[in-house]
Parts: structure tokens; sequence; C-alpha cells
């Protein structure tokens, strides 16, 4: 039918462009996935040493986070909550790794003192690096002293989960997680003599 011009008017084509929103293009794809690494590498990481206790594996575990990270944008999948979900894969491929390695061993004291001090700013005042250290010595000790749901929870909780991503993470319910970390916060709070605000 003739439009106002005199040309015939036909059907619209689908836009290509909307097929082309749909499936991610390559660097759409590696600038989102270079994003969310740089936003959230760290406590991916800090969660699978904290799970394995070995640096050098969270760090090829993290590595392999990402690398599915990556396939699951590229199928086009949704991801809603990319922190709980990364930190979810995370904690499978943790899982899996301490399955096949039955002989792990937790952070031995000069572990402990290395991470401390890389921690640690050289040019901070003396007696303030003293007082720092014997309050994360108290620290450690009291977070050893927590049962393993208590430490997983509440570095879960400090990462930013919300219990019922925790919950679902480690197959508990929302009670026990809340219970876990409220547990381990108090507990923590007396040992370390600060005051608690739940």
């Amino acid at each position: 039918m003739p439009d106002q011009d005199g040309f015939a008017s036909s059907p619209i084509p689908p836009n290509d462009r909307s097929l082309e929103a749909e499936k991610p293009t390559a660097e759409t794809l590696r600038d989102r996935v270079l994003a969310l690494f740089e936003q959230l590498r760290t406590p991916v990481f800090r969660y699978l040493v904290r799970k394995t206790r070995n640096p050098a594996k969270a760090e090829d575990l993290t590595q392999e986070t990402f690398l599915r990270l990556c396939r699951h944008l590229r199928d086009n999948r949704p991801l809603d909550n990319p922190k709980a979900w990364l930190l979810t894969v995370a904690n499978n491929l943790a899982i899996d790794t301490i399955r096949m390695e039955s002989n792990l061993v937790d952070l031995d004291e000069s572990a402990w003192k290395r991470i401390e001090e890389s921690r640690s700013d050289t040019q901070d005042d003396p007696e303030r690096v003293v007082l720092q250290r014997e309050r994360l010595n108290r620290l450690h000790a009291a977070v050893l002293g927590l049962t393993q749901l208590q430490r997983d929870s509440l570095h879960l909780r400090a990462e930013g989960l919300r219990y019922c991503e925790i919950a679902a993470l480690m197959d508990l319910s929302i009670s026990t997680v809340a219970d876990a970390v409220r547990r381990a916060t108090v507990r923590l709070a007396r040992e370390v003599d600060t005051k608690v605000s739940l």
C-alpha cells in the first residue's frame, strides 16, 4: 500500500541490533568480565584462600571461577547477583578441590605472620604497628576458636552476602546461618574486647 510519498510500505524487517543486544559481542563480554574481575577478584580470592588455606591454589581457583563466569555470560545466561554467583562457583570449586586433596593443613604461624606483615604499612608509627599486631593476634586466636560453620558464615556475611544467599550457598536454613553469624560476632567481640552492635 503506498504511503504519502508514493512508496509502497512493507512490513518492517526485524531490527538486527535487537538480536545483537541479546547475544553479547566479544568486546562487551570481555568488558563485563573485566569489570567484574576488577570489582570482585579480591573477595573471591580471599574466600578461596580461607577455604583452601593455600594461596597458590586459591589463585588457580579464582581464575577458574572467572573463566566459568565468562562461559556463563557468553551463553547469555542470567546473572542477577554476580557476587553471590561467583562465590557459589568458588565454593563449589573449593569443595571439589578439598575432596581431591585430603591432606589439607591449617595456616601455620609463619604463614599467618607473612600475611599480617604484608598488610601492615612499613611507614606506620611503631607503637601503632605493635598495637595493631596484638589486636590481630587476639582476633586470629578468636577466629580459630570459632566452629567451621561460624567462620564460613561470618566470612560470607563480611563479603556482603545476605543471610538467604549464604543459606543457599551452604545448603542450610536461614535461621541456622543467622544464628552462626550472631554467635561468631558475639564471641569475637568478647575475645577482642570490643562492643557489638547487632
